[in-house]
């Protein structure tokens, strides 16, 4: 990796990296003093898969006292993790967002140390650095009763879940989990859900649960943190203990404690550039 300097926009382009935690895959920018603006019409050309870079997302790099969001946890946390999702509307939080984010930190040199504080929409999350892992203290989850959503044309009842961003979590079959059309997107109530809802389905492994998702603003992903989060969380049954969490793109680890609730898993840097502005 590259030193995560100050982005140069011109003709060299602005500065990138990529990362990926259990294939959930995200463009980085560092942008310290926040002297950039990206509409979201950028976002999604750059997270385009064809036509851009390619990502579930993006994260600028900002200093927290830089960006108006963030400047209150400045005393905290040195770095804003400023996260948008692919089609360019703005996310509270990314499980595995903010350990790409806290890897690309650790290996630019941004950071150091073996617990990184990070600043997120959602508050502050510290990450632990244990080997090749990264584990995110996440909060704890709240459990805001039964809701509803719908895919191709059956309603599914599932647990309301708040990670800072929301969630809905659905027990299927391992068969009914096999065949879901995650390439529809599943409708929420927007009374409950304004700002729509991750929706997570999910059924039992012999450690935990296996684990399908349709991220708001993506559509289906490989893997999604705060997700897997909630998807724990639930598989717990609302109490203390440990869950492995499988995705299509790897295996996340939930524990849940007294005190709050540890997201463990990689996070892999696997590029860098410049891209260009359209």
């Amino acid at each position: 990796m590259g030193t995560g300097t100050r982005p140069v926009i011109g003709a060299a382009g602005i500065q990138f990296a990529k990362g990926h935690g259990t294939g959930n895959d995200f463009v980085v920018i560092p942008d310290l003093d926040a002297s950039i603006e990206l509409t979201a019409a950028q976002v999604a050309a750059i997270c385009d898969r064809h036509n851009g870079i390619g990502a579930d997302g993006i994260m600028r790099v900002v200093h927290a006292a830089k960006h108006p969001e963030a400047h209150d946890q400045a005393d905290s946390a040195e770095w804003f993790m400023d996260y948008r999702n692919a089609d360019g509307s703005i996310a509270e939080m990314c499980g595995n967002g903010v350990r790409v984010f806290t890897r690309y930190l650790l290996e630019t040199g941004l950071s150091s140390g073996s617990a990184v504080p990070v600043a997120t929409r959602a508050g502050l999350r510290t990450v632990d650095v244990v080997g090749d892992d990264l584990r995110v203290d996440m909060s704890p989850a709240r459990f805001l009763g039964t809701e509803h959503a719908t895919l191709a044309g059956r309603a599914y009842e599932g647990t309301h879940v708040s990670m800072g961003n929301p969630h809905l979590v659905v027990h299927v079959t391992e068969d009914e989990l096999a065949a879901l059309e995650l390439f529809r997107e599943p409708q929420v109530d927007p009374a409950v859900f304004p700002n729509k809802a991750n929706i997570e389905f999910i059924c039992p492994t012999p450690t935990g649960v296996r684990m399908r998702v349709y991220e708001r603003g993506v559509g289906e992903t490989l893997s999604c943190g705060t997700g897997a989060c909630a998807a724990g969380a639930v598989g717990l049954g609302g109490g203390q203990g440990t869950a492995t969490v499988d995705v299509p793109g790897g295996r996340l680890t939930v524990t849940v404690d007294e005190r709050t609730l540890w997201l463990s898993g990689p996070a892999v840097m696997v590029a860098e550039g410049r891209f260009h502005l359209r």
